[in-house]
């Protein structure tokens, strides 16, 4: 009986001493993974250039822009620029020339101190790039929605140099606003065609932008006279004894207080300051068409920028959505960003369709229109004697 009790202890220790032996030789079985949801996207490489260039800008801090920008368009961008980035904008303003000159002496000594400029077109391409200045500014673009064609007017973003590399162009405004009138002092039916600038009625009536410097006047004076009328036009409308100024708040006041008729080549901040401010002042499209250009809103890029990176920030900036946004709001011009909304803007001054409208945002006629500042001088020395 006790060898019998003993065998069935004997025996039942040594099963579980197998099931032991067992369950250590066998693999553990891992738990299931906990449900992580789908992994993240890979970053395009666009993402990450992006990502590390604006690293390197806001450790540089600021931007500086050689410009000449009225005040509206300035404050929007500094504020909008900082407040979404923590960069600081610096302007130095100034006519085209005087900034050329201003740079050009900095050189000499050895500073590098501006990132871009931000202004009309003749200054950059016809004195900028050829002084060697500029690098290109193609290269700077990162943002899809900006080397995106389909979103610019003419379906590409407009270089105006040769090269198609340096001084971009993304407002295309109408040249509408280049011929204002003051509607308490002209009837519609008077000024239809550019032929009315000869009428009498309009003797030392007419304030226009001295076309023989950088400027509104230069342009409406060579595309006038080269494109559209002929030079021996402006000759004939001389004899109107136009008033010939470079006081750009000077020409837009006297028009707005009816001192002056017609206005040729007023700035268009000024002028959309004094109309939102209720000034008698109406743009004019002559039968014979007009053109487009940038006005104040082309830039290129310095060679040996102090901060390349944040200018690289803010050029994408500039050119995207919100960027033109807020500089068409601020300095009245349309963009050639076709998603950006035209409300804010006076339907007069908006490209109009069935107008004959000239390119003049081109390195070609950008000579020209400098040549056309020496034709203006003479052409005009009879109001100076």
């Amino acid at each position: 009986m006790l060898n019998a009790k003993t065998n069935l202890i004997v025996a039942m220790l040594m099963l579980t001493l197998v099931a032991a032996c067992a369950s250590a030789t066998s693999p553990a079985v891992a738990p299931a993974p906990a449900d992580k949801g789908p992994a993240a996207p890979a970053k395009q490489s666009w993402e990450t250039d992006w990502d590390k260039t604006l690293a390197e800008a806001k450790r540089e801090g600021k931007v500086t822009i050689y410009t000449v920008l009225s005040n509206d368009p300035r404050r929007g961008l500094s504020a909008e620029f900082a407040r979404k980035y923590g960069i600081e904008l610096e302007f130095v303003l100034g006519r085209g020339e005087e900034l050329t000159e201003k740079i050009a002496a900095e050189r000499r000594a050895g500073l590098y101190l501006v990132d871009l400029f931000v202004g009309g077109a003749t200054t950059p391409v016809t004195t900028h790039k050829p002084a060697g200045f500029l690098d290109p500014l193609k290269p700077l673009l990162i943002l899809p929605e900006v080397t995106d064609p389909k979103v610019w007017y003419g379906g590409q973003l407009f270089f105006i140099d040769k090269e198609r590399q340096y001084v971009v162009c993304p407002i295309l405004t109408a040249s509408n606003n280049y011929n204002s009138v003051n509607t308490d002092l002209v009837r519609a039916e008077e000024f239809t065609t550019y032929r009315d600038l000869l009428n009498p009625k309009w003797k030392g009536k007419v304030i226009m932008n001295d076309p023989s410097i950088a400027g509104a006047g230069a342009r409406w004076f060579a595309v006038v006279a080269d494109q559209i009328m002929g030079l021996d036009f402006i000759r004939e409308m001389v004899k109107n004894e136009p008033v010939v100024t470079r006081d750009q708040r000077f020409q837009a006041e006297g028009l707005a207080r009816g001192k002056f008729a017609i206005g040729i080549g007023v700035q268009t901040g000024i002028q959309a300051e004094l109309i939102k401010a209720g000034a008698p002042i109406k743009t004019v499209i002559p039968k014979e068409g007009g053109w487009l250009g940038g006005g104040g809103g082309l830039f290129a890029y310095f060679k040996n920028a102090p901060h390349p990176n944040a200018t690289r920030i803010f050029a994408n900036w500039f050119l995207s959505k919100e960027g033109q946004t807020i500089y068409s709001t601020t300095a009245v011009a349309e963009s050639a960003r076709l998603d950006v909304p035209t409300d804010h803007l006076n339907k007069d001054d908006l490209r109009a369709a069935g107008v004959n409208y000239f390119m003049s945002e081109d390195e070609e006629f950008q000579y020209k229109m400098r040549d056309y500042q020496k034709t203006a001088r003479e052409v005009l020395s009879p109001l100076f004697k």
